[in-house]
């Protein structure tokens, strides 16, 4: 019986297991995917800045989800203030320990899986998401922001009080 079992049954799992297939991550996105400066949390969200791009390589046609997509809390950027920002950020504070690019590509495109790490694509970068294609513009990077997440006072103050009762705690003892 034992033998029946591994001979049919594990390459039965094998074999449905080994069908598998990606898709747009729609959760809200992984902390190692946007990088915190100057109060906005700020992420390389796709390699063009249009909602439909074919570069007519016949891979298909990407799709670029709006900043707002999935109910998510990132925007374009906008303001003088956050254009400054965005002038001053450079592609070594997108950069890992590895060298290796911190991005959120997954999350936002339904083709593209990474961004080529070229020097020059960061410099030719938008915050804007265009709904049409205008040309070379198109081609641009696109990087989403959002004011960078605050603890509640709630969420606060239980941090507090179990500072306090462990303190407390470590007094009774002695």
């Amino acid at each position: 019986m034992i033998k029946l079992i591994k001979k049919f049954i594990f390459p039965l799992f094998f074999l449905i297991s080994s069908s598998a297939s990606a898709g747009l991550i729609t959760t809200e996105l992984a902390e190692d995917t946007y990088i915190s400066y100057e109060g906005y949390e700020w992420t390389w969200a796709s390699p063009v800045n249009v909602q439909t791009y074919n570069n007519g390589s016949g891979l298909g046609t990407n799709t670029l989800e709006a900043p707002d997509a999935f109910g998510r809390d990132w925007m374009f950027i906008e303001g003088v203030d956050l254009e400054l920002l965005f002038t001053a950020l450079t592609i070594d504070m997108f950069k890992n320990a590895d060298g290796s690019l911190i991005t959120s590509v997954l999350y936002w495109n339904s083709l593209y899986t990474e961004i080529d790490m070229i020097e020059a694509n960061f410099d030719l970068r938008s915050s804007v998401w265009n709904v049409i294609p205008i040309g070379f513009f198109d081609q641009q990077d696109t990087f989403y922001v959002r004011i960078a997440q605050v603890p509640e006072p709630s969420t606060l103050l239980i941090f507090a009080i179990a500072l306090i009762t462990l303190s407390l705690r470590k007094r009774a003892i002695k």
